[in-house]
């Protein structure tokens, strides 16, 4: 499960790693027990893919799935569906990334628990390098306000 921050940074709030390969729509109430048990707020609306078909809603979470449009939805509600849906699809290159950059595919730990330490360990290591970007644009911005003059180093 990745979240958007207001910014496009896209973090991971939630992982886990499943030993079967499950149908999709089994896999959104363990992520959600997931956010729960780390003490983080539900999301109101959760946008899955077409896998997810199923349950509409899950402890109070909304569950949208990608569908063609009504006849009664106005341009607007269409161009909004359209929006929301592009995001859900600009997670999968994220999970590439997880795989390949942050090691997510090779798995060096043994037993069951061995696969769920390795995806939480991939998706530290995502938000940690978003967190490190973020402080680097904080960093350059603080030494450019003192380049121009705006900022005094007086205390």
């Amino acid at each position: 499960m990745i979240s958007t921050s207001s910014k496009g940074k896209k973090i991971i709030l939630g992982i886990k790693a499943f030993l079967q390969t499950p149908y999709d729509g089994h896999t959104i109430e363990p992520l959600l027990e997931q956010m729960e048990s780390s003490g983080q707020t539900l999301p109101k609306e959760l946008v899955y893919d077409r896998g997810g078909r199923g349950k509409k809603e899950i402890k109070g979470v909304k569950i949208s799935i990608p569908s063609g449009p009504r006849k009664t939805d106005t341009a607007y509600q269409k161009q909004t569906k359209r929006k929301k849906f592009r995001t859900r699809a600009a997670i999968e290159p994220i999970i590439g990334h997880l795989k390949t950059d942050f090691r997510l595919a090779q798995n060096y730990f043994m037993g069951e628990t061995g696969p769920q330490i390795n995806a939480l360990l991939s998706a530290t290591a995502w938000n940690m390098k978003k967190m490190m970007e973020i402080l680097k644009q904080k960093i350059i911005f603080y030494f450019y306000q003192i380049q121009i003059g705006s900022v005094s180093l007086t205390v």
